[in-house]
């Protein structure tokens, strides 16, 4: 990955302290964080804009994190999700990570999120790029 290039997450938390918090933790290693407070925000801000990794409470106003995390990765299954949640029941860490997130890391512990965000991120753009280089198909045949 470029290291000179920012990465753009989008954040869903209703929690507005949660989010001016992860937003300076974040922007220190580079990492621009995008707010949406409920499920219909993000799914509507999913849609028109690009993301490279989508940060996930698990409980939302008018929904759940996990029921989100499902229809995002429907929608577009090569972004990687992360909950970053403070229900640490092993239960709710098994659904989300069954609906397709990629980790999940219980609040207050933020120490490893930007680390985890971008080995995410890194590791999605290496598998997109495997898929999409057809030279090594070419000299297959």
């Amino acid at each position: 990955m470029n290291t000179n290039e920012r990465l753009r997450v989008l954040y869903v938390d209703d929690d507005r302290d949660s989010f001016e918090m992860l937003k300076v933790m974040l922007d220190m290693s580079r990492i621009e964080v995008a707010p949406a407070r409920s499920m219909g925000e993000a799914l509507r801000q999913a849609s028109t804009e690009r993301f490279d990794l989508y940060i996930l409470d698990s409980g939302l106003p008018d929904g759940d994190g996990v029921s989100l995390c499902r229809t995002l990765r429907t929608a577009d299954p090569t972004v990687p999700v992360l909950f970053y949640s403070g229900n640490a029941h092993p239960e709710e860490i098994k659904r989300g990570m069954a609906a397709g997130a990629d980790a999940y890391i219980t609040k207050p512990y933020s120490e490893r999120l930007a680390a985890t965000i971008l080995q995410l991120v890194t590791n999605y753009r290496e598998r997109r790029a495997m898929f999409t280089d057809f030279s090594t198909l070419e000299a297959a045949a």
